[in-house]
Formats: C-alpha cells, sequence, structure tokens
C-alpha cells in the first residue's frame, strides 16, 4: 500500500515536471533541436532554423489576440423591458412602479405630532383603532411635502357611539350630522366615512369602525379620506367640485389602497374583491349608456370612443350609487397609471393647479403635457387588461 502511493507521487511529480518543462519561454537564439519546427511563446510565433552550425529559435513572428470565447451564462440577463409611458401601460409594471413611488414618498415623510386630533368613540374596538392609525400615519407622510395641516379632527365610532359621534362632528364645526354616514352605521356593518374642510380651515372626517369581519376592504378608508383633506388643502379656495369627479374619489381610492393593503395583498385577492364589486355596483349606470352591456364587455371591446364616454360620464359628479361605483373604479385605474408614468409629485401638482385655476382641462394639458381627451385614448389598452378583475 505504502508503495504504490509513492509510485503515485513520484508519477504526480513527474506530470508536474513535465508541464512545467513544456510552459517554459521561448527567446530568439536559443538552441533547438530540429529544423522548421515551430513552437509558440508568449504571443509570438518561432521557427527553428539553421544559424551558422547551429539551430536555434528564430526572431518570431506576433500572433494575433486569440478571440474570447463566450459561454451560456447561469444567470442570462433578461430582455430589456420597455419603458412604462401612455404608450405602454403594462399592468404589472404599472402596479409595481405606482406602489413603489407612494411608497418612496411614504419613507421620506414627516408626521405632524399633535397636528391631529383624534375622537375615538370608547366602543371601538382597539386593535381597529390601531391599524386605522397605522394608515393615517402613512397618509400624512406621503403627503407632508406639499400638505402640512395644522390641525386635523378625526372621529372614529362604532354603532352604539352615534349620538356621541353626531356630537363630536357638530362640536368640531362639521355640517349637520345627518348628511353624513352616520345614519348607515349598523352592528352589521359601520364603515362608511365623510371628510370635509369647514370654512376654509378647519380639516375633518369621520369614519365608523365596525365590522363583521375583518375589514380588508375598509383599509383603505383612512387614507382614502386623508387624500381629500390634501386635495382640499391643496386645491384651496377653490371648490373640490371642480375637479374632475374621477380625480377626486378616483384617486382617493388609488392612494388608499396602495396604502391600506398592498403590503398584505399579494395575490391581489383584495384589489379583485373590492374592484369587482365596484364594477358590479356601476351596472345599472352602465345600462344607461350602453344598453344590455357591463362594463366588462364593454372595455373588452378596446374602443377609445367608449372609453371617452365612460370618463367623460364621471367628470362630473352625479348623485348615482353607479356612477359613484365607476368613479371609484376607473378613477383610480386612471390615477395609477399617472402615478406610474408621471409620479406622486404630479398628482400634487393637478390638484393644487386649482388654487389658481377651475379649468380643468386646461389644468390637466399644463401638468401632464397630454389633453384630458389624449389620455382617455391612451387608457383605453390598460382598461382592456383591468376587465380581467371583473367577474361579468
Amino acid at each position: 500500500m505504502k508503495r504504490s502511493l509513492a509510485a503515485l507521487l513520484i508519477t504526480s511529480c513527474a506530470l508536474l515536471t513535465s508541464i512545467s518543462t513544456a510552459a517554459s519561454a521561448v527567446k530568439p537564439g536559443d538552441v533547438c533541436k530540429k529544423s522548421g519546427q515551430t513552437t509558440s511563446s508568449n504571443g509570438f510565433k518561432y521557427t527553428c532554423v539553421k544559424s551558422g552550425k547551429k539551430l536555434v529559435w528564430s526572431k518570431g513572428v506576433k500572433l494575433p489576440a486569440p478571440k474570447p470565447t463566450v459561454l451560456p451564462s447561469a444567470t442570462a440577463t433578461p430582455a430589456a423591458v420597455t419603458p412604462l409611458s401612455l404608450d405602454n401601460l403594462e399592468y404589472q409594471q404599472v402596479y409595481l412602479a405606482s406602489r413603489s413611488e407612494v411608497s418612496k414618498f411614504v419613507a421620506k415623510g414627516m408626521t405632524f405630532e399633535g397636528s391631529i386630533d383624534f375622537q375615538v368613540g370608547k366602543n371601538v374596538e382597539p386593535f381597529r383603532v390601531e391599524i386605522a392609525k397605522n394608515e393615517i400615519n402613512s397618509a400624512v407622510k406621503l403627503w407632508s411635502s406639499v400638505f402640512k395641516p395644522s390641525s386635523v379632527t378625526i372621529i372614529w365610532y362604532s354603532s352604539k357611539d352615534i349620538e356621541w359621534a353626531k356630537a363630536k362632528y357638530e362640536a368640531a364645526g362639521g355640517n349637520p350630522a345627518g348628511t353624513n354616514g352616520f345614519d348607515s352605521c349598523s352592528p352589521q356593518y359601520c364603515g362608511n366615512a365623510s371628510a370635509s374642510l369647514i370654512d376654509g380651515t378647519k380639516f375633518l372626517f369621520e369614519q365608523g369602525l365596525e365590522f363583521k369581519d375583518q375589514g380588508l376592504w375598509n383599509r383603505s378608508t383612512a387614507a382614502h379620506e386623508y387624500t381629500h383633506l390634501a386635495q382640499y388643502g391643496l386645491s384651496a379656495p377653490t371648490s373640490l367640485s371642480e375637479l374632475p369627479w374621477w380625480s377626486i374619489e378616483g384617486g382617493a381610492q388609488f392612494y388608499g389602497e396602495a396604502i391600506g393593503y398592498t403590503h398584505f395583498d399579494s395575490l391581489k385577492v383584495t384589489r379583485f374583491g373590492m374592484h369587482n364589486q365596484s364594477a358590479l355596483d356601476s351596472q345599472a349606470y352602465i345600462s344607461t349608456m350602453f344598453p344590455g352591456q357591463s362594463l366588462k364587455t364593454v372595455l373588452q371591446k378596446n374602443d377609445p370612443k367608449n372609453t371617452k364616454i365612460l370618463m367623460k360620464s364621471i367628470e362630473a359628479n352625479i348623485n348615482s350609487p353607479g356612477a359613484l361605483g365607476l368613479t371609484y373604479l376607473l378613477g383610480s385605474y386612471a390615477t395609477e397609471a399617472l402615478v406610474s408614468v408621471y409620479g406622486h409629485e404630479k398628482m400634487a401638482d393637478f390638484y393644487r393647479s386649482f388654487s389658481t385655476s377651475t379649468d380643468y382641462e386646461s389644468n390637466f394639458n399644463k401638468v401632464f403635457g397630454i389633453s384630458l381627451d389624449t389620455f382617455y385614448v391612451k387608457l383605453t389598452p390598460y382598461l382592456l387588461s383591468m376587465s380581467s378583475e371583473m367577474s361579468k
């Protein structure tokens, strides 16, 4: 056994010696053994030639540099992704870019300690308050670079706190409480909300916080309402009624969704559920424009004329639940497309443009560089892809 090992070691040493000799450098004028023999060394080719009575290596000829061999990579570079634009509203890119934009501003935003007066009914479950406060904190950070209210009053209540909530709301300067969501609050569902700017200085919103389920669909509500306050503040002294309705409600819906449930809705189950319900809610209203058709079938025609009819129908506030459902849905799609392409600051600029002009078509053109009609046309393929979120 020992002898075999020794023989193996000797063989290995001999092999190493042979490799070392073969790899030794050749120099012009060195003695060689056979006329005409060639060898290469250090990028030159040498030939064994006769010089006098001796055989020596020639001066040498420089060899061309070898071309590198390209091997297939185990991690091949992916194909280039076409940048987002209004001509390329690819669904997944729009979703990721718009959420990333919101997250960026939340991460670098500021909170305003003491500027928010939280009025909480004694029967509201504490964990629901904690969730809603987290949403408010993120919404405050999102808008902090452009909207810094000196005071905001937020009233949260359950069905057992209605009389208390009404009194608090009116004491804070709100309109008569019967015009808001209090009367629709019940032990089965108490999740409606409203936001107001009172006398141009008092920012106020009320929200029910009582559900029989986990209230996942309502995780967007607090940030939705705070976005309305930001819209009020940015557009003041103009009334929000001068803005396109889809940009008011749809804008708040987009920001509320991006803050409220994106972080736990990776499979988009909550998104699909809410959006599908909005589409169903809009059915009666859709039938007035497209008899016998659903929103899904209208969008699947991929017709810019239909998009313009739909979007123009929700530019002005219509007192119709079906129109409101359509406004939330198409408005949120339009806003996420704008945010993904132009960024959050441009949306803020659009809201702010109403502080000096009530011409929404002109304001849109100045901020985004295109007309509203052109935007609706370019939105059409995106709405086609969004029709997949609707059941029928």
